[in-house]
């Protein structure tokens, strides 16, 4: 498959994670459930490690917790702080502008090249984004606040860029996935207890099948992520992933019953990312 596939996979299979974690939080809380999701996505990959044995080169694996670290600590952190601050609506908005920075930072430190396909396709995607989640609409915003989701948006991007230094040193894609998602395990509730926030994990039976299911689709997803990222350009593959809100709104309306109702600005929203994903693709 080429990375377009791949891509689209990953966007899926986040697309279907945000709705299962949605489920998840009906009985438990969002610390809960980016361990618990973390803990068995390092299981079934780490299994996967088993059965077919990577090469390995240490220089690669650094890289690989680097990306994990931005990625998985400080652009969820200040994605989490920005949702506090701003609220889902302008949060979304702006960490959706994250592959303009992995098109930025490809150009720039992994001298990639830049096409109009990809430049309008990107554009398209935050716009669709935006659209999708609100717009952002609120009358109390201040510059520093609006600051916060776009420092997370770099650092995702930032995670793009780092990966595909290691995948072109190394091009172990389960390994990345793995050594990212053990990054996360361990560093996310030790950052949890520095925030004076250990107390908001909370485990309930109920829960328990929504995460295992989040961790399995989020295991395709990194697979599918980390082997776009290793075939094709950083800032095309964020692009591509960068739909995923776009999986999320449809797969919601399919499966949750109680699900936000469709507006026009959503429909819009969803052709805009449909219509930068053929951009950038085909193009």
């Amino acid at each position: 498959m080429g990375y377009e596939v791949y891509g689209l996979i990953a966007a899926l299979s986040f697309g279907l994670n945000a709705v299962l974690v949605k489920k998840a939080l009906k009985h438990t809380t969002p610390a809960t459930a980016t361990v618990s999701v973390a803990a068995v996505q390092t299981l079934i990959l780490s299994t996967l490690l088993v059965f077919d044995r990577p090469a390995f080169n240490l220089e690669a694996v650094m890289y690989f917790i680097a990306a994990g670290f931005f990625a998985a600590i400080i652009g969820r952190t200040f994605n989490y702080m920005s949702i506090e601050k701003l609220g889902v609506p302008v949060s979304t908005s702006l960490v959706g502008t994250n592959p303009l920075w992995a098109m930025i930072l490809g150009v720039v430190f992994l001298g990639e090249a830049v096409t109009l396909s990809t430049i309008s396709g990107s554009i398209l995607v935050v716009a669709g984004v935006a659209l999708i989640s609100g717009g952002g609409k609120s009358s109390n915003l201040n510059i520093r606040d609006m600051l916060i989701p776009l420092v997370s948006a770099f650092f995702y991007a930032a995670s793009s860029a780092v990966r595909k230094v290691g995948l072109n040193i190394l091009p172990e894609s389960v390994l990345g996935a793995v050594v990212g998602a053990m990054t996360g395990l361990i560093a996310y509730p030790i950052l949890m207890r520095l925030m004076g926030r250990a107390n908001e994990f909370k485990f309930t039976r109920e829960a328990v099948p929504f995460l295992i299911s989040g961790g399995i689709t989020t295991s395709v997803a990194w697979i599918s992520m980390f082997m776009a990222t290793q075939q094709g350009p950083v800032g095309v593959v964020s692009a591509i992933i960068g739909a995923n809100p776009l999986f999320g709104l449809i797969l919601s309306v399919i499966l949750l019953k109680d699900s936000e109702k469709i507006t026009p600005q959503m429909i819009i929203g969803c052709v805009t990312i449909v219509a930068a994903v053929l951009i950038i693709t085909l193009f």
